[in-house]
């Protein structure tokens, strides 16, 4: 079965990763320097509006394409690239948030992201186009469980540290400057006992309002903009 993705950003990202097959273009779509680009990097097919809407529903902005197969990525193979900073996501159901985590993580200059089989959601159109394209550009790793998986990442010298609203370290008290796997969890549950337990740290993002957390994209973002700014000076660490 063929894999479909669509929005422009996330077409674009895929395409500059030589993972486009073919793109399709719904006629009479606007001018846009990104489609531009999209034409020298695949073959373009022009379709009726009313086609794409059925190839891809939603909001598909005028464009989608077909994928070549993802590579499968495995755990060692990934640590194989001595990653400086990691993310693994714990039980993330929703597609927006596993996107959403995702695009933070490639933005923050992750080397991967750590994903169980089972308990959550899949790389679906709606989570490539959430992530703007970094499910293109990520290497992602496939693990049976995740416990088992912090136990490998920790063996490769990496610290590990779990997202935690009763965590004991507020995120800045952490040094973020050295190899590192940060664990987000999903928004009910947040991250499995057994995963916080074989954890280095629980860091906790603490709140001024009376909402008692962030939701997981949100706080995922904000550690990894903390692990950023502390690698921008990592002489001063707050």
């Amino acid at each position: 079965m063929r894999q479909l993705i669509h929005g422009r950003n996330a077409v674009l990202e895929a395409a500059r990763a030589g993972r486009v097959i073919k793109i399709y273009l719904a006629s009479g779509v606007g001018h846009d320097p990104r489609l531009d680009e999209l034409a020298k990097l695949a073959r373009v097919e022009i379709v009726p509006p009313e086609k794409l809407d059925a190839m891809a529903p939603g909001v598909n902005q005028g464009v989608a394409a077909e994928l070549k197969p993802r590579r499968d990525w495995t755990l060692s193979q990934l640590l194989e690239t001595n990653p400086s900073l990691l993310v693994a996501l714990d039980s993330i159901m929703d597609p927006q948030n596993l996107g959403a985590i995702l695009r933070s993580a490639e933005v923050a200059g992750a080397g991967g992201a750590i994903i169980p089989e089972h308990r959550s959601a899949p790389l679906s159109p709606v989570a490539v186009k959430a992530s703007s394209g970094a499910t293109e550009l990520l290497p992602i790793a496939r693990v049976s469980g995740l416990p088992s998986a912090i136990a490998e990442v920790k063996r490769a010298g990496i610290w590990c540290v779990a997202l935690d609203p009763r965590g004991e370290m507020a995120a800045w008290e952490f040094d973020f400057t050295q190899p590192v796997c940060v664990v987000v969890g999903s928004e009910g549950a947040g991250v499995h006992r057994l995963v916080k337990e074989r954890s280095d740290a629980r860091i906790r993002l603490p709140v001024a309002g009376h909402i008692a957390s962030f939701n997981a994209s949100a706080a995922a973002a904000a550690l990894l903009y903390e692990v950023m700014r502390q690698r921008a000076s990592p002489k001063t660490p707050s």
